[in-house]
């Protein structure tokens, strides 16, 4: 965590005077209508939307001590229950949907809007973020929370929150993606890169979290380079399988300076030399990101080459070797095939190695199908010679399972965009599903007569 720049604690609090000195306040506090609340939370919650979306682009770390501030009555409780939404879905869950830790600032934001003057027109704007909330959380937790509620019609209303139906791990499952979905474009994220053995266990997988989130918002890293830097010099982390994932998302994607690039690059060859069991988990890290269509391609692969130490031809210098050959001559290349072919001989079919090997190429395989367009056809039909090459070399039926769903999405995505059934286009289409599905054994040749099949409109009846 970081402290709250100056600038942000003077403009926040000139909204606070602002919101107290308003007309709108005024009229609010006259007839306390929720009309008259809505008049206020229009005009001055942009103006705290503004500075909390500023902060959460440009110092991440400072988010904790600018919501603080936000706990001022001062604000009325504006941006109070979007904050509350924000503490809900930044708690770490387990595989049984609940949280794996208590969430006091879930608590702190909760009560501050419990003991709220303006409760009754907050609770209107809470009331899925508490469902969630409480499902994720523990009885026990849920009890001492109430228990330090006086009012009883606000405990009341929490008690109202509280679902037997998720208690059921599905439902707490679909809530909780039906939720999270809502706020997938927000940039609400913060971290702490930890000190000890200990800090490192429990906080990585909010940090990794956190980073991820970073490198997909297309967000700056700038503001806490300083904690990176200590992060990666910190080597009694080096044996631990939490540090190498996160070196390894830094080694893959964070741009540093010359200097902390050198730095970046001592710690990771020393941490590969001190724990023994760094390439696996290394691989195991790529399987995983891999599998959560994490983007890697030829930049974020040389990146991560550029700092090995080349000394040792272990798996990992071989894998990355051949990464390169596939990034410089193209996955298409002869040469290519033969590398992969070659690589993928050395390891058992299963192995992780090879496992990563297959959904790299599945993701180059997607990037160059998503990219094509309608008008592109031809390319993608000369592709697929090249597909099946590499279908044949890692006989793999989930290898073969997803190059058809996408190669199917793609045609799905021509026949919808060439309708005429007589035209030029549609007739090449057909031509080559009919002859390289059935070859490739993607289609049998009834499932390309009925992709193709004309559907006739049903008579009306008389």
């Amino acid at each position: 965590m970081q402290t709250l720049l100056q600038d942000y604690k003077e403009r926040l609090q000139a909204v606070a005077e602002l919101i107290q000195g308003s007309d709108e306040l005024a009229a609010y506090l006259e007839e306390e209508t929720g009309e008259l609340y809505k008049s206020i939370q229009d005009v001055y919650e942009p103006m705290v939307a503004e500075i909390y979306q500023e902060v959460a682009e440009n110092h991440p770390l400072q988010l904790p001590e600018l919501e603080k501030v936000l706990l001022n009555p001062f604000f009325e409780g504006l941006f109070q229950p979007r904050v509350l939404a924000y503490c809900v879905l930044r708690g770490e869950i387990n595989d049984q949907y609940k949280y794996i830790r208590p969430q006091e600032t879930f608590k702190q934001f909760l009560l501050a809007i419990a003991n709220s003057t303006n409760f009754d027109v907050l609770k209107q704007r809470i009331g899925q973020t508490v469902q969630l909330g409480f499902a994720l959380s523990s009885d026990i937790w849920i009890a001492n929370l109430l228990d330090s509620i006086e009012n009883k019609k606000v405990k009341a209303y929490f008690q109202s929150m509280i679902h037997d139906r998720f208690r059921d791990l599905e439902e707490r499952k679909n809530l909780y993606h039906r939720y999270k979905k809502q706020f997938s474009h927000y940039n609400f994220l913060s971290a702490s890169f930890p000190e000890s053995e200990s800090d490192l266990r429990l906080e990585s997988n909010a940090l990794r979290h956190f980073l991820l989130s970073r490198l997909s918002f297309k967000s700056s890293h700038d503001s806490y380079i300083d904690e990176i830097h200590k992060l990666i010099s910190r080597k009694n982390f080096y044996r631990e399988s939490e540090f190498i994932d996160l070196i390894a998302i830094i080694a893959n994607f964070i741009d540093l300076n010359p200097t902390e690039t050198q730095h970046l690059s001592n710690a990771l060859n020393a941490c590969r030399y001190e724990n023994p069991q760094f390439n696996p988990i290394y691989f195991r890290f790529l399987k995983q990101a891999y599998r959560q269509g994490i983007q890697f391609g030829p930049s974020a692969d040389r990146k991560f080459f550029q700092l090995l130490n080349r000394n040792e031809g272990d798996d990992l210098i071989r894998f990355y070797n051949l990464m390169m050959t596939i990034h410089d001559k193209g996955f298409v290349h002869e040469d290519a095939l033969d590398a992969v072919n070659a690589f993928y001989g050395q390891y058992e079919g299963m192995s992780v190695n090879n496992e990563c090997m297959r959904l790299a190429i599945l993701q180059l395989f997607s990037k160059v199908i998503t990219n094509l367009t309608e008008p592109e056809y031809h390319s993608f039909f000369e592709l697929l010679r090249t597909f099946y090459n590499f279908m044949n070399v890692f006989g793999n039926s989930a290898f073969d399972q997803e190059t058809k769903g996408m190669c199917m999405d793609y045609v799905r995505k021509l026949l919808a965009f060439y309708k005429d059934k007589r035209s030029k286009e549609y007739q090449e289409i057909k031509k080559h599903v009919s002859s390289q599905f059935v070859e490739f054994e993607f289609l049998t040749e009834k499932e390309v007569i009925d992709l193709f099949k004309i559907k006739r409109k049903k008579k009306e009846q008389e």
